[in-house]
């Protein structure tokens, strides 16, 4: 694209200088232009080389560093290794010592701990035994009492039913009579 531009630019400067050829000033004019066209070509390309140059340098400085970098880095990993090997062999040696100490305290646990379980079941056993039997003697008296209650409940229930089924049909009669009687009233009005 700026090619193109650049190019078009130079065609059109140079028929300009070609029509008006004997125009001191147009001539000067056309030179002038094309004398700052191939100066801002050659401050771009000396810019570039700069350019390139600068960022090649720095990305040697840039490589350099990681470089270096990587270097440290190894060496710690490398320090902290043999730190880390050495605890671990340390601490085995603790844990060893601490799980033998461990082992003979729980072995002497499991066994005075079996001994107070056993004596707590033989307990628990025989109060369940005496809880079971009085509670079998209380559910028996309970169930006696119950069933009594609901005998009662379900005589007075019937009878309360009884009297609401009369009341009922006694209260419908009377709807029934005092419909028929305002029906009657109705119809003789209407009638006259």
């Amino acid at each position: 694209m700026g090619g193109i531009s650049f190019d078009q630019g130079a065609k059109g400067l140079a028929e300009l200088g070609n029509k008006y050829k004997d125009n001191e000033a147009i001539g000067g004019l056309v030179a002038g232009s094309f004398a700052d066209g191939f100066r801002t070509q050659m401050n771009m390309g000396t810019a570039l080389s700069y350019n390139t140059a600068m960022s090649s340098h720095m990305s040697g400085l840039q490589q350099g560093m990681e470089n270096l970098r990587t270097g440290n880095t190894m060496k710690l990993m490398g320090a902290e290794g043999r730190i880390a090997k050495d605890l671990i062999g340390a601490q085995g040696a603790q844990q060893r010592l601490g799980i033998q100490e461990t082992g003979s305290q729980q072995r002497m646990n499991i066994g005075a701990q079996g001994a107070q379980q056993r004596l707590g079941i033989q307990e628990t056993g025989s109060q369940q035994r005496m809880n079971i039997g009085a509670q079998g003697t209380q559910d028996r008296l309970n169930l006696g009492v119950k069933g009594s209650e609901d005998r009662k409940s379900i005589r007075t229930a019937g009878g309360e039913e009884r009297l609401n089924i009369g009341k009922r049909y006694q209260e419908e009669r009377n709807m029934r009579s005092d419909a028929r009687g305002a029906i009657r009233s109705l119809g003789a009005r209407f009638f006259g």
